[in-house]
């Protein structure tokens, strides 16, 4: 009678002979060092941890601190974006022990305030118009409040908006990456 093997066990004889390369072990752990300091990040900027856990967990990740700070700074400067609030990542590179120039700080806070400045200077027009076309269509008085998010000529703007300040900040991250000095080279 036949003996029936589970997926598993099939896998395993078929694999049985492979050897991972040096390359390969080295690719998996850059990985699996990746994954954790994304988590440590994401139960950061989730206000799951404050800065000081934050900072405990990144130390206790063991690999070399070269290696350790590349993948820190490549990971914090890929979360930069023009819609959020990038003070809490700045304050990360600071507990994790990695110190970014005034200069970049102050871009970095410019670039973000623009960008704010320029979506309310577009929400007051979207909203003037909206109002205007609300009461072309005899909708009009002190109880209409316009619903920005939920008409399409909103989110348009704010992506026209965001186009623009978001090559900005691809500059910005690459000043930042050169400037702390642990550029990865891409696996």
């Amino acid at each position: 009678m036949a003996e029936i093997k589970s997926a598993i066990e099939l896998a395993m004889e078929k694999t049985r002979d492979l050897v991972v390369s040096s390359e390969e072990r080295e690719a998996m752990a850059m990985r699996e060092i990746e994954d954790k300091v994304k988590a440590v990040l994401r139960r950061y900027v989730e206000e799951m941890v404050d800065a000081d856990d934050a900072s405990k967990e990144l130390d206790r990740i063991s690999a070399d601190k070269a290696l350790k700070k590349a993948i820190i700074v490549d990971t914090l400067v890929e979360e930069f974006d023009v819609h959020k609030d990038n003070e809490r990542l700045l304050a990360l590179f600071s507990a994790a022990g990695i110190e970014l120039p005034q200069s970049l700080r102050s871009e970095l806070e410019r670039l973000n305030n623009a960008f704010r400045e320029e979506v309310e200077a577009r929400e007051m027009v979207s909203r003037k118009k909206i109002r205007d076309d609300l009461a072309g269509l005899g909708v009009a008085g002190s109880a209409v409040e316009v619903n920005l998010a939920a008409w399409d000529e909103w989110r348009e703007e704010v992506e026209k908006a965001a186009d623009v300040f978001r090559k900005n900040m691809e500059t910005l991250k690459e000043k930042v990456k050169t400037t702390s000095g642990h550029v990865l080279k891409q696996v």
